[in-house]
């Protein structure tokens, strides 16, 4: 059926303030996706929110979450990226003042031990870079960026596989031996936390898997989802951050066939 356009923005708001979802089937370019855009404009703006996810001391493979108001996000990160940048100035500073101390000291002793001196400092700063705590892994990585946004985020996932869907955690070759990239770093957004607060648009539904149809049911009724590795294989498979919020109204889209292969709920 046709609606009005002053009928058609009515139906979405009342659907926006009771998070209902929207299942639409019908030909290709009959404006499904045009639809669901428009829905993400009326939606209201001022309700966004960035995502950061943090390091665990506690537990490593265990990121934690905090959610922002949006353009928040952005100044968190920066003052931690000064703070590390001040801490990591003041520990070179020591660092290379014992360095010349040391190299000083061997000369005074006896000239003809300025080789070995160069060897110890050469020595001293290589241990110093391997147990010296890196201060930037205590910073935060920005996963939901949703500042200077003037409508709520619109993401269409359509033939997006597990890891998009549902973010992923990438792998890392170097897992120890102080090379190793913190998990939090290696963790990246699924298109429904990055559709938190707006439109997630998926085409062609049926075409999902039974276990991802599974999972897009739980992050539809609890409104969080926590982001883990997706291959087996990998180092990623090892983390699983804290749920990650991912409120959205779900507009799912297919041809007419498209309630066969779908799950039941």
């Amino acid at each position: 059926s046709t609606l009005s356009p002053s009928s058609a923005a009515s139906d979405v708001y009342k659907r926006q303030i009771q998070k209902r979802h929207v299942m639409l089937v019908g030909s290709p370019g009959t404006g499904k996706s045009m639809l669901a855009k428009a829905m993400a404009e009326l939606l209201p703006k001022e309700e966004l929110e960035d995502i950061l996810v943090y390091p665990n001391p506690q537990d490593p493979n265990q990121p934690k979450i905090r959610v922002v108001p949006a353009g928040k996000g952005r100044e968190i990160v920066e003052a931690y990226k000064e703070e590390a940048m001040k801490k990591m100035q003041a520990k070179n500073f020591v660092l290379f003042t014992l360095v010349f101390l040391i190299v000083a000291y061997t000369i005074l002793i006896d000239p003809k031990n300025f080789i070995w001196g160069i060897i110890a400092a050469v020595l001293m700063l290589m241990l110093a870079r391997y147990f010296m705590p890196r201060e930037e892994k205590n910073i935060p990585k920005l996963l939901v960026d949703n500042s200077g946004k003037e409508t709520a985020p619109f993401e269409d996932a359509t033939g997006a596989h597990a890891g998009a869907l549902f973010g992923d955690v990438r792998h890392d070759p170097f897992q120890s031996g102080g090379l190793e990239t913190p998990a939090h770093e290696r963790v990246e957004a699924g298109a429904i936390h990055r559709a938190h607060k707006g439109v997630l648009y998926i085409d062609e539904i049926n075409t999902l898997t039974i276990e991802s149809q599974q999972k897009l049911l739980t992050a539809l009724q609890d409104k969080k989802f926590p982001i883990t590795g997706q291959s087996e294989r990998s180092s990623g498979a090892m983390v699983r951050t804290e749920p990650v919020p991912c409120d959205f109204i779900l507009v799912a889209a297919g041809n007419l066939d498209a309630l066969l292969g779908m799950h039941p709920a």
